[in-house]
């Protein structure tokens, strides 16, 4: 009887623990929340061997240094690693704000304003020249400038150079929002889609992943590759429950280092829509190639 009641208590706690959790993993009704059982779960199987629609991009892990010069200069440097090593590549993704700090604690809105570039601008034009001349997509995060008004952008400029979309942050971070940050209102013109070689990619930034009106807005419109630049410090997990989530394979790009104190995990990867990393690695700068096939 002892054992059984003991049992009985056990369960009830095990339960109320769990309610608990649940409770404290809601949030706003406009965000999505991803557990650790999301990211940490079984992988699925996506045969994409007979796919007729192909895309072979490069994920790029870069270490960002204070100076804008010196960040453009090395993202040109790596397309053309990049390119070198496949030169098959036809995308190559670089991280989200590359051309500087993500944040300075110590200065952030003024901090923001000093690397903030327009759209068109320098960085795109020097990005648009190695863009054509290694006859490929790049992609890569700015802190944009539009009539004083600072936006997280995210821009994709084509094998001609020119800039075929732009995309800018919905769903903002906290240190966004200490930055002088603007959101992009929830609007069709903030839902961000091309067509390359007949695939329809859809562009996104960092924690817009977690907002629920711009994944709706993406899936509903059949979106089969997500461009995913970061700066994040989350550790690599087996599965990218990222890419289950919009069904879609996914391009993660990211960057890596210590910006005053804060330590970038480099966590970059290729994920297919049943969340399997087909490629990547965590905790150092490099870049990561493969052949996405869409069924």
């Amino acid at each position: 009887m002892n054992t059984l009641k003991k049992l009985k208590l056990t369960t009830g706690r095990f339960l109320t623990i769990i309610i608990v959790l649940l409770c404290l993993s809601c949030q706003e009704d406009d965000t999505i929340v991803q557990s650790l059982f999301d990211l940490s779960g079984a992988p699925l199987i996506y045969d994409n061997s007979n796919a007729d629609r192909r895309l072979k991009v490069v994920a790029v892990s870069m270490v960002c240094s204070k100076d804008k010069g010196a960040n453009l200069d090395r993202m040109c440097d790596k397309a053309k690693e990049a390119k070198n090593s496949h030169p098959e590549a036809e995308l190559i993704l670089f991280g989200e704000s590359v051309l500087g700090w993500y944040i300075d604690d110590e200065h952030p809105e003024p901090y923001q304003r000093s690397i903030a570039e327009t759209i068109p601008g320098p960085a795109t034009d020097s990005v648009a020249i190695i863009a054509e001349k290694l006859g490929c997509h790049i992609g890569f995060g700015l802190t944009e400038t539009n009539h004083g008004t600072l936006y997280n952008s995210f821009v994709l400029i084509d094998p001609d150079g020119e800039i075929v979309a732009t995309h800018r942050k919905v769903n903002l971070a906290p240190e966004d929002i200490l930055g002088g940050i603007t959101p992009a209102a929830e609007i069709d013109s903030s839902v961000t889609m091309v067509l390359i070689n007949n695939i329809k990619v859809g562009m996104i930034i960092c924690a817009d992943a977690n907002g629920v009106w711009l994944t709706r807005e993406l899936t509903d419109r059949g979106v089969e590759v997500i461009l995913h630049p970061m700066a994040s410090e989350v550790p690599m997990f087996k599965i990218d429950a990222g890419s289950r989530q919009f069904n879609a394979w996914e391009v993660f790009a990211n960057r890596y280092g210590e910006e005053l104190g804060r330590q970038y995990s480099g966590t970059t990867f290729i994920a297919d829509p049943s969340g399997c990393i087909r490629i990547g690695d965590s905790g150092k700068e490099g870049f990561y190639f493969y052949n996405i096939g869409v069924n």
